[in-house]
């Protein structure tokens, strides 16, 4: 019978590179419209079981539910990553082209709103003509959040969130989010080695473990049972 309230579900799905186990997650719900923060050190599995559920790696044991079905596959085997979920991992990558063009290329006739929406105030009206390349990583981390969120996807998945953002950015951000998780109803992933951070948004907090999940507890982020379902179905 399928469980409408639930986005995703993980049964014993396990990661090998190397001969060694890198994650090994017995079981896992994931709700809709519901913020989770994956807590753990580096090496403990949490960029793994986010590329997992972004449909990015194929487990190598073990199955992951995603909205009562598994991940569609290609001729090859390859998991074809639904468009619907949108997975931001921010490293050192640097691009030449300016970011109007950055959002131009993907949002089209929006990118004017976008520009007044964002850019409109203080240093950020200067980064809108400017570089990507000429960026810090944490104003690259902010433009890229800043995408995922007007690219309104059902789920949001950020890797190492907010690590680059300095404390204006991060502000910002955390209110965007809660807004998008409040009125649209998004499902929202973050994962970090700080959970002080996190919690302040995350309803669930998951620690992971040497790719084990060792602990489940509430975050600081309580949601009215009426509210949720309430929610669109999304």
């Amino acid at each position: 019978m399928k469980n409408k309230t639930l986005i995703y579900e993980i049964n014993n799905l396990k990661q090998v590179v190397n001969n060694r186990h890198t994650l090994q997650v017995g079981k896992l719900q994931i709700h809709k419209g519901t913020i989770y923060g994956i807590i753990g050190t580096v090496g403990s599995g949490k960029s793994s079981l986010l590329r997992h559920l972004a449909g990015l790696e194929k487990p190598t044991e073990g199955a992951i539910i995603y909205d009562n079905q598994e991940f569609k596959t290609n001729w090859f085997g390859k998991i074809i990553s639904p468009k619907e979920i949108k997975y931001i991992s921010v490293n050192g990558e640097k691009r030449n082209e300016p970011v109007s063009k950055y959002f131009s290329a993907k949002h089209g006739k929006r990118t004017e709103i976008i520009q007044k929406k964002y850019f409109n105030a203080g240093y950020r009206r200067f980064m809108w003509n400017q570089p990507m390349s000429t960026l810090s990583i944490g104003e690259i981390s902010w433009v890229k959040m800043i995408d995922a969120i007007e690219s309104d996807p059902r789920v949001l998945i950020i890797d190492n969130y907010a690590v680059f953002l300095d404390n204006d950015l991060e502000r910002d951000v955390n209110r965007r989010l809660k807004n998008m998780n409040r009125n649209l109803g998004t499902t929202i992933i973050l994962s970090g080695t700080d959970n002080t951070r996190i919690q302040r948004l995350a309803s669930v907090m998951v620690f992971l473990d040497n790719g084990h999940i060792a602990k489940v507890r509430s975050g600081n982020q309580r949601r009215d049972n009426r509210s949720y379902y309430k929610k669109s179905n999304r």
